[in-house]
């Protein structure tokens, strides 16, 4: 996306190049699709019909924007309280009409909802809380119980403010100014609570135009996005990119995911060209699409198959490129995506794969790297100790770079750093560690996750890769790597034992595989190995392990778990009764189709 240089003479040495225009904004690029393509669908439920055009969607959110403006002044905070996304878009669009502050909060439910929903209200102030007539009850039921009547709750659905505001009504302030604020966002942080991010509509102009292009989302183009069951200004981006770009979205069920058969088939039936998943929902559909649903569907059209990078190196995309080949799927549709938990844009995506040689676990150089395609399976390593790595292309206008988190000076290549980008207000910590090598970042985890064990740096996600490859009993599951107070702080490895053949396995040697593995290859001692069956290791929104919650039950001794070898202090603190455990053997037994009978 350039511009042309409009110079019609010769240039004698000086820079006469206009400086680059800034995106223009949401509201305005609505606005543009509406009146250049009015009946072109804007938005739709994948389970449902129809949808609302962009004529339909710009006259929704103008009404929206006509009522609030009518009870807002400029700049005021509203909560958005929805569970469904197709009302919360709506909403979320009015308030970037009206010029006021968008602060999405989950739906009060089990005590951490109840928590969070009411301390982003007492942090932002809002002066209108919204919501929809589904959520209506548990609102109001939160404000009431939480102290918080001063604020004024409004059902959209069901207040007619969908309807065309009547002649002479105060119009809604649109554009609204780049610099004024648009949302408010709340980022969960590991031992810190949550962390409040404002987005100015510039921020967010320029954040949906990068992500609309390294996304291939344009006019026209179907995207097929996840709805989170309690959705959130940050997981609207694929949708709120896909409306930037003059694009169609496609929303998916919120809550659990659909059964990976019935996800293929709604990307067949849309046409869908845009679409992603976590790396287990794909491996599900490897495991779970059976051959004569295979020959029906066709794939071809689907061009962009998000992943996230930290996910994409375990052979995922290979297994499913190969698996759906008769459909029509390319291996060259998979694409690694990178979007900071700070930011509300995806960063950067990248077709490459790439095999690290990382040996130590703690901070240090990282060998040489070789390049190999994304949806091909890398060759087999033969040194269980080499973890892979998926290596981003930095979009020339994000300037990305690798920094020493103590100092921020720049870190050579190949030298883990904490990765750093240009922002708003100069250059943003991410909270992300990586290295730099080439043209290429490489992702290696999260800085606040970094764990350190008799004297060594140790990173849970390269750990947790690392024991996957380890035996083919956990290939296919997951696990979680964390350490806990005892004499010193001890680590614990917490994996699940895969459950789809027929195949029997001894526990208690595959608990000494992960204890002799991480000593010998690492200098780490895992004295505490705990074996689940599958299913059992709890995951996050992005399919990742949940390492805080697993710790807490892991401490709670609330794992079910199928074997446990324990250091003598921590099973001492942390279990009420020391268990016998005799040796077992398990038997893998095949996994029950989705969608079948119990």
């Amino acid at each position: 996306m350039g511009t042309e240089d409009g110079n019609d003479g010769p240039d004698h040495g000086a820079d006469h190049r206009a400086a680059p225009r800034p995106p223009a904004g949401l509201v305005e690029r609505i606005g543009e699709h509406a009146a250049r393509a009015p009946s072109r669908i804007a938005v739709m439920e994948a389970e449902g019909a129809g949808g609302l055009t962009y004529a339909e969607l710009d006259a929704v959110a103008m009404a929206r924007a006509a009522w609030l403006s009518g009870h807002c002044a400029p700049g005021d905070r509203v909560l958005l309280v929805y569970s469904a996304g197709c009302e919360l878009l709506k909403s979320l669009l009015g308030c970037l009409y009206a010029g006021v502050t968008a602060v999405a909060a989950p739906v009060p439910g089990p005590p951490w909802h109840l928590a969070s929903a009411t301390g982003r209200a007492l942090d932002a102030e809002p002066r209108v809380v919204l919501t929809d007539i589904r959520d209506l009850m548990a609102v109001a039921d939160w404000m009431g119980q939480d102290g918080l009547p001063r604020m004024s709750l409004l059902t959209t659905d069901l207040a007619d403010l969908d309807v065309p505001a009547a002649p002479g009504a105060p119009p809604p302030l649109r554009p609204p100014a780049p610099d004024s604020v648009a949302l408010l966002r709340y980022v969960p942080r590991p031992a810190a609570g949550a962390e409040r991010l404002t987005h100015t509509h510039g921020e967010v102009a320029r954040h949906l135009d990068l992500t609309s292009r390294v996304m291939g989302l344009a006019e026209g183009v179907r995207s097929g996005a996840w709805l989170p069951p309690q959705p959130g200004t940050g997981d609207l981006r694929q949708v709120l990119a896909a409306l930037y770009a003059g694009g169609t979205a496609i929303t998916l069920p919120p809550g659990e995911p659909v059964p990976p058969r019935r996800w293929l088939e709604l990307i067949d039936r849309h046409r869908i060209e845009v679409s992603g998943a976590p790396a287990r929902f794909y491996d599900e559909c490897v495991r779970g699409v059976p051959p004569e649903t295979v020959d029906r569907l066709d794939l071809s059209h689907w061009r962009r198959a998000l992943i996230e990078a930290d996910q994409a190196a375990e052979g995922a995309p290979a297994r499913f490129a190969a698996r759906f080949a008769p459909a029509g799927f390319r291996p060259e549709a998979f694409t690694a995506c990178y979007s900071p938990a700070s930011w509300t844009t995806l960063v950067s995506t990248s077709p490459a794969i790439t095999d690290a040689g990382v040996r130590s676990l703690e901070r240090g150089v990282l060998e040489p790297l070789r390049s190999c395609s994304l949806g091909t399976e890398a060759a087999a390593q033969a040194d269980p100790g080499v973890v892979s790595l998926v290596g981003l292309e930095v979009p020339p206008d994000m300037p990305v770079g690798v920094v020493d988190p103590g100092t921020g000076e720049a870190m050579p290549d190949l030298r883990i750093g904490e990765i750093e980008m240009a922002g708003a207000d100069g250059r943003e910590r991410t909270g992300d560690l990586g290295v730099r090598y080439g043209d290429r970042v490489y992702l290696v985890g999260r800085s606040d996750e970094t764990l350190s064990a008799y004297g060594r740096t140790v990173y849970p996600g390269f750990v947790e890769r690392w024991v996957r490859g380890l035996h083919r009993a956990f290939k296919g599951a997951i696990g979680g790597v964390f350490t806990v107070p005892a004499l010193r702080e001890e680590l614990v490895v917490v994996h699940e034992v895969r459950q789809d053949g027929a195949e029997e396995f001894c526990l208690p040697s595959l608990a000494w595989t992960i204890r002799d593995a991480l000593a010998r290859r690492s200098g780490v001692r895992a004295g505490s190995v705990v074996l689940l069956p599958a299913g059992e290791v709890p995951c996050n929104a992005e399919g990742g392990v949940n390492r805080a919650l697993l710790r807490d039950l892991f401490m709670a001794d609330a794992l079910e778990s199928l074997h446990e070898e324990l250091d003598q202090e921590v099973r001492r603190r942390y279990r009420r009764e020391p268990p016998i455990h005799p040796v077992r053997l398990i038997r893998s037994r095949a996994r029950r189709p989705a969608g079948s009978a119990t």
